[in-house]
């Protein structure tokens, strides 16, 4: 048996190793990337190990006067590769069919093997968010401009149907129950339950609040708000909040235990391998 000295010591190098609590467990944090801009709209492709994001000019953004601007990148190897044919907005990843789906102004992209956007269907298309269920094959979700509003587009068939009862779409995700996620208008997170036709509205959350939002690998959904992160589980009004955070996150993905999250010029990421 390690005498009690020995044990206090270790527990207090793993602390400071490991400040950081996710869902009562410990992590530890390292930037993984520095970038100029506002990284949003992260990504984690499985096959690979790259991070997806959209690359937002904060100049641009604080100027009612001018678009936006935008760009997607992948982030390969700890370097930022601008996908520089297109304008992206978004990215999403099929993982059964190992596709990336990108969201581009003038319609619905796949990547290819040399990191340039082919075009695949919803020409003319201002799409601004895309997600992509695990659970079907032929089926993505996507927010068109200017409305925000949300459609699911049958990949095999090539048709986009109008989600109902769902008026529009900032932040978006859907489990594999298929209830839709989301928040609009800058005010607060609902969720549509599959078969209903009238919005749960969250409590406890602060109105536009709400910064991102994705599907962990066991099907939960999880929120990255101005304070911290909460699961957002369909049978409860009362979100249950995961970690304490002490920046505004902009971006939000996972992979196994670990967790990807973008703030002004960073893209951070907490992994619990260092901390057992």
């Amino acid at each position: 048996m390690l005498p009690l000295l020995v044990l206090l010591v270790i527990s207090k190098a793993s602390a400071e190793l490991c400040p950081y609590v996710f869902d009562n467990q410990s992590y530890s944090r390292t930037s993984i990337l520095t970038i100029r801009g506002l990284p949003t709209n992260l990504v984690h492709n499985p096959h690979t190990g790259d991070i997806l994001f959209t690359l937002i000019d904060l100049e641009s953004l604080q100027n009612d006067d001018v678009q936006t601007k935008m760009e997607q990148y992948i982030l390969k190897n700890g370097e930022p590769i601008k996908i520089d044919n297109i304008n992206g907005q978004a990215a999403a990843v099929d993982i059964a069919r190992n596709k990336i789906y990108i969201a581009s102004d003038d319609g619905l992209n796949v990547l290819n093997k040399t990191n340039k956007a082919t075009f695949v269907s919803l020409k003319d298309e201002d799409i601004v968010h895309v997600f992509k269920p695990q659970n079907t094959l032929d089926e993505l979700y996507v927010v068109i401009y200017p409305e925000n509003e949300v459609y699911t587009v049958n990949l095999k068939r090539n048709e986009k149907r109008r989600v109902d009862h769902v008026p529009c779409a900032f932040i978006l995700a859907v489990d594999s129950n298929e209830n839709v996620f989301y928040e609009c208008d800058s005010k607060y997170v609902k969720v549509l339950l599959k078969g209903f036709q009238e919005p749960i509205e969250f409590v406890g959350i602060a109105k536009d609040s709400a910064r991102a939002i994705t599907v962990d690998g066991s099907d939960r959904v999880i929120l990255a708000a101005n304070d911290g992160l909460y699961h957002l589980r369909p049978d409860s009004l009362i979100p249950r909040k995961l970690m304490s955070l002490d920046f505004v996150p902009s971006g939000i993905a996972f992979h196994d235990e670990d967790i990807y999250l973008a703030a002004n010029s960073m893209i951070y990421k907490y992994s619990t391998a260092e901390c057992e």
